[in-house]
């Protein structure tokens, strides 16, 4: 649900982008809400545009980008990645601060899904960035083949706390500590899906294999639009994802939280740095 300041037209990419009061998306075109940002033919979009395919080979990668930036929001796409043997290739969905083409910089604000590729699996790395140069990272083994059918990954995103999704099973929290000193993404943020080749960071790409696609559907876009002029409006609990019940996990939340990261996560940043970072 996308918000304009009152006195401006309500538009059809207004109505578009709605969802239902449950958070239920609207099947709607990718070109409505999204746009390619880089890639060229490596983007390719069917279905009548409710799926988009992100291809990458020995010559490029491709990503796109939202039409709009957030200040709060509950934010999920579908995904399905590439069965070969795409190790060095990451595929990512993640929300950020930093423009699109604006030079690299280390202290931003960043929610990041990145899926690293792998001899017949993946990793799912997570990392948070609050203003800072992010090393927040958390790793799991999915419970499930993540390129035999489409899964949903989510972020939530409201003044209380950030919540990572999988399957509507939350599987990281990282709650709003700005009281023990710790930084908070509180800036206007946008969402990105890419998918780039990462032989420096994870290992060598076998060209052999590829080339690699992923495939996106689902873009309805659930969050508040960041208004520079008013950007404490996104935390009005009209939207669902600020009330009461969203600001920590239900019991049954809890429990599933729990169970995932004991079996699943391979990796936490809070057990390897604990005294750089006062939120372990």
């Amino acid at each position: 649900m996308i918000h304009f300041q009152t006195g401006l037209l309500i538009t059809l990419f207004l109505v578009a982008t709605q969802y239902a009061s449950n958070g239920n998306a609207y099947e709607i075109p990718f070109n409505q809400t999204y746009y390619q940002i880089w890639g060229g033919n490596h983007l390719t979009i069917s279905d009548e545009g409710k799926e988009v395919q992100l291809l990458i080979d020995q010559y490029s990668g491709a990503g796109f980008s939202s039409k709009q930036n957030f200040g709060s929001g509950d934010f999920r796409i579908k995904l399905k990645l590439p069965k070969k043997n795409s190790k060095g290739v990451i595929t990512t969905f993640y929300l950020i601060s930093k423009e699109v083409n604006e030079p690299a910089r280390p202290k931003h604000d960043e929610v990041d899904f990145e899926f690293f590729g792998g001899d017949g699996k993946y990793t799912l790395n997570t990392n948070i960035f609050a203003n800072d140069e992010g090393h927040r990272e958390q790793q799991f083994n999915l419970w499930f083949d993540p390129t035999a059918d489409f899964h949903t990954y989510g972020i939530l995103w409201n003044q209380y706390q950030i919540v990572l999704y999988v399957d509507d099973i939350p599987i990281r929290v990282f709650k709003n500590n700005t009281n023990l000193g710790v930084n908070y993404p509180s800036n206007k943020m946008h969402i990105e899906a890419t998918m780039w080749n990462a032989t420096v960071w994870i290992g060598e790409v076998d060209w052999s294999q590829g080339p690699f696609t992923a495939y996106f559907r689902e873009f309805s876009i659930n969050g508040c639009q960041y208004q520079k002029s008013n950007p404490q409006y996104c935390y009005r609990n009209s939207y669902y994802w600020n009330r009461i019940n969203y600001w920590k996990l239900s019991p049954k939340q809890q429990q599933l939280y729990e169970d995932v990261r004991e079996k699943h996560m391979t990796y936490d940043y809070c057990l390897r740095n604990a005294k750089d970072f006062p939120e372990c």
